[in-house]
């Protein structure tokens, strides 16, 4: 009765060494948090150098081009249409009785003043940048 005593312990133990297996399992699981790093790597140097960027509100800083300043809304979305078609992001803002007509937001200025030259081309018109406004809902 003794030695089988201590073979009734053996198999517990071999239990015991089963779960042991399994927690190598979740260490692969860091693995992708490593992955995860440098992926957060680029973001604090993008962090960096956005808070030149940041406006009072914590919005990024943006650009859009407007194109136009018109009284009738149907010429306006007419142009927004026509500005859609060529793959640009126009919207209008109305204020003062203008509908206002843009394309944007751009991140860059630099990037702005780009598809500025390239519009005015295209469209014969004579857009100029500003900073991108969000709407107040």
């Amino acid at each position: 009765a003794t030695p089988s005593q201590p073979i009734t312990p053996s198999p517990q133990t071999q239990a015991q060494v089963q779960p042991k297996p399994q927690t190598p399992v979740p260490t692969p699981a860091p693995a992708p948090k490593v992955e995860s790093r440098p992926a957060a790597t680029p973001a604090p140097a993008a962090t960096a150098s956005a808070p030149s960027k940041i406006d009072a509100n914590g919005l990024p800083v943006s650009w859009s081009i407007q194109l136009a300043s018109l009284s009738n809304r149907a010429g306006a979305e007419s142009l927004q249409n026509t500005l859609r078609s060529q793959g640009y992001n126009a919207y209008i803002r109305s204020a003062g009785g203008m509908n206002r007509v843009y394309v944007g937001p751009l991140i860059e200025r630099a990037e702005a003043e780009r598809v500025r030259d390239a519009i005015n081309r295209k469209q014969n018109l004579k857009g100029f940048v500003v900073r991108f406004q969000p709407e107040r809902g």
